[in-house]
């Protein structure tokens, strides 16, 4: 309740309320706390990140598996001669606690009913993170338990999805061999998962054991289709089931298991998943002669060959990177996991033509269309091709295909993401984002930092110097990332500037240039960098404009903004007096809020608060020469009182007094330290002054910087006025803008 009690001065729509505002970043964050506002919701963060991995998918589609509705099925026996199907997420409301129907553990211990119905209630009540903990616990204690192992299965496809779920069914039929509903439900998800031979081999389990197996056991001639790889190889029947063991394991994030199951498959597909592994595990040295083993050993192994490309780039190798791409430009993908990932990398590398000339090779290809295989697949294709006619310009057909990966796959989120930004008014999508955070970094990291707790410093260093992508990797995938990629990047090179790194300086500062995110994080980025000592006091650089059309050149100020009000120096009856004056100023009764200001003003005659608030009654009175008078008498006593400079600022620049109230202005520019009222005052005063000057780019970047420290409606408000009042007709046509968005949407 202190200084902030400034009424302003009234000059048409250059009227600038000073009002107090609220505490903003005035106490530091630690890297632990940075990284916790950058982790993804707590919606999303219940679901796993999903890794993009070599599902050996082309020729099992293509031989005539059942339909996608059908693998949607869990088998059930109800009766020996009566089999059910359901599906999976029906086996939530499974009474967890029921009797198996195998033969029972040789073990006497066993979980209670009561603990198993707990597990089941927390399932029922969606809090399926605690559902999982209690059942992991019960698991391990009573390993050999079939109601333990069931209920793990259940929270765990609860509480973070299907190829959780698959493992743990998996890891229960290994345990329990003999039980009839460990088979039934691991055949159920690797039928769903499309791991074909693996599941013929539990579907003969679950015959032996009694069980009915629609659509098993698979037909010679069809296994035969399975074992024809497109290498031209031929593997065996029991090579492929290690191969689907290999994926389940991969699907669910168990990257060293996934490993070693792997290491000794001898087919092109677990190579490249093995590498894979090895890249998720943080092993990149190991995982990029991996990935070019299996490409020399096979040409047309384009996904081998785009994750090289990908990984050379991550160990700063940007010639090699380069190289690599041009073998993939002219190829042509044999089938969607080849596409996928030779689509994806020409985009990363910005060979945007190349992208899209390889997506329309493959719309002849046998495998493309309804058949493509996996709805993830077809979903990612098709929204690569979008983006790949978007980078190129064009716009209806990056729209349609969009469109389609969205319908393919429940509003697929980096599909419908980019409809929404294609669809702005006014704005042109360059950049769409393309990949998400799990196609860019080892998972194994990451989930290293989602895990960390608030204050954990020392870890948060730690994980994010296990980060050590280079430079232009991140760069890369900044360009082409959704958002909680991007901003976890921007939080890694902010680290690296923060330990001496030009080069990541220099990234960040031509960030501030590109059409990504908002105006208020480009201008976040430059004053990070002028905080670190990158960008001169005075030095111009360059940033886009608020609507995405321009770059304009800025000056960034080294100042620190905060909200927290000061502490008054009036003695408690002068500063109620005061109080009282604002309300009646506010009120338009005037000359009742001069009576109090002069009250003040007898026992504090050179009070500027008091003062100033007297100016600009007098101002408003019509008295506009004894306002100014006071505003004199102001800076001859306190030069510091930024409001009195800003307001007869103000007053010059209508009277054409330009030299002056420049002169005035700078003062304040040497602050190291503005409350948001008088970097708003400042700031929108410099403003008007360049519009006055006819230079509105140089206004426009005062504007910009206030945007982007604008966080409240009130601030909001402010910068509404501020914009009418340095530019009245592209206030109108933004205003314009803004209805016709809101009429679209509605």
């Amino acid at each position: 309740m202190g200084r902030n009690k400034e009424f302003p001065i009234r000059l048409s729509v250059r009227y600038l309320p000073l009002l107090p505002g609220f505490a903003w970043r005035n106490q530091p964050m630690t890297k632990a706390d940075i990284l916790l506002e950058a982790r993804p919701n707590a919606a999303r963060s219940r679901q796993p990140l999903t890794t993009q991995v070599d599902s050996d998918s082309t020729s099992r589609i293509a031989a005539g598996l059942p339909s996608a509705s059908d693998r949607m099925l869990v088998y059930r026996r109800t009766s020996e001669s009566n089999p059910t199907l359901i599906h999976p997420n029906q086996a939530r409301s499974l009474d967890l606690a029921s009797k198996t129907r195998s033969r029972k553990s040789p073990s006497t211990a066993k979980p209670t009913p009561d603990q198993l119905k707990a597990v089941e209630r927390l399932i029922q009540k969606g809090t399926c993170d605690q559902a999982a903990i209690k059942a992991k616990a019960l698991v391990e204690r009573f390993p050999a338990h079939s109601g333990a192992r069931r209920a793990l299965v259940a929270a765990l496809e609860c509480a973070e999805g299907a190829a959780k779920a698959a493992l743990a069914a998996f890891e229960w039929a290994e345990a329990r061999p003999n039980s009839l509903q460990a088979q039934e439900t691991l055949l159920s998800y690797l039928t769903l998962g499309g791991l074909s031979l693996l599941a013929d081999r539990v579907a003969r389990q679950v015959r032996a054991l009694g069980g009915a197996t629609p659509g098993y056991p698979l037909p010679a001639a069809l296994i035969e289709r399975f074992l024809q790889m497109p290498d031209g190889s031929r593997p065996s029947v029991e090579a492929l089931e290690h191969f689907d063991i290999g994926k389940l394991y991969l699907d669910a994030q168990e990257f060293d298991i996934a490993e070693r199951r792997l290491d000794q498959v001898d087919i092109f597909a677990a190579r490249n998943n093995r590498a894979i592994a090895l890249f998720h595990l943080g092993r990149i040295e190991e995982a990029l002669p991996a990935f070019l083993a299996a490409w020399e050993a096979d040409p047309d192994n384009l996904l081998a060959l785009g994750w090289a490309a990908r990984l050379r780039l991550y160990l700063g190798d940007e010639t090699g990177a380069q190289g690599l791409c041009t073998p993939l430009a002219l190829a042509t993908a044999r089938r969607a996991d080849d596409a996928i990932i030779q689509v994806g990398t020409l985009l990363l590398f910005q060979r945007d033509q190349a992208a899209s000339e390889a997506f329309e090779r493959i719309g002849d290809a046998e495998w493309f269309g309804p058949s493509l295989g996996p709805v993830i697949s077809n979903a990612m294709l098709l929204h690569l091709g979008a983006c790949a006619a978007c980078r190129v310009g064009r716009r209806d057909e990056a729209e349609r295909l969009w469109q389609r990966a969205a319908a393919t796959r429940n509003n697929y989120p980096l599909a419908t993401a980019n409809l929404a930004a294609l669809r702005r008014p006014g704005r042109t999508l360059r950049r769409p984002m393309m990949l998400d955070l799990a196609q860019a970094l080892p998972l194994t990291r990451i989930t290293k930092l989602r895990s960390l707790s608030a204050g954990a410093e020392a870890e948060a260093e730690a994980a994010m110097d296990a980060l050590n992508a280079s430079t232009a990797y991140l760069e890369a995938y900044y360009l082409s990332g959704e958002e909680t990629l991007r901003s976890l990047i921007r939080i890694l090179l902010k680290d690296r500037v923060d330990k001496g790194d030009a080069e990541a300086a220099a990234c960040l500062k031509g960030f501030a240039r590109l059409p990504i995110g908002t105006g208020k994080e480009r201008f976040d980025l430059l004053y990070f960098l002028r905080r670190k000592g990158h960008i001169a006091a005075e030095e111009p650089v360059e940033c886009l404009n608020e609507a995405e059309t321009e770059c304009t050149e800025v000056k960034i100020i080294n100042t620190e903004v905060y909200r927290e009000p000061a502490d008054s120096d009036l003695p408690d009856d002068l500063l109620e007096l005061l109080n009282t004056s604002i309300e009646l100023y506010h009120d338009g009764e005037l000359d009742a809020a001069e009576q109090r200001l002069n009250k003040i003003l007898e026992r504090l005659p050179e009070h500027p608060v008091a003062l100033g608030n007297l100016a600009s009654v007098r101002h408003q009175q019509g008295r506009r020469e004894d306002s100014r008078a006071i505003l004199r008498k102001i800076l001859a006593t306190s030069p510091d009182y930024l409001f009195a400079r800003t307001n007869l600022a103000t007053m010059l620049i209508r009277d054409g007094n330009l030299d002056e109230a420049q002169e005035l202005l700078a003062f304040g520019m040497d602050h190291e330290r503005l409350h948001i009222d008088e970097f708003f005052a400042l700031y929108g005063t410099y403003a008007q002054l360049h519009a006055a000057k006819g230079d509105q780019d140089a206004a426009q970047s005062f504007i910009g910087q206030l945007e982007a420290v604008s966080e409240t409606a009130r601030e909001r408000e402010r910068l509404a006025l501020i914009k009418r009042a340095v530019d009245p007709q592209g206030f109108i046509k933004e205003m314009r803008n803004r209805i016709t968005a809101l009429t679209k949407g509605s």
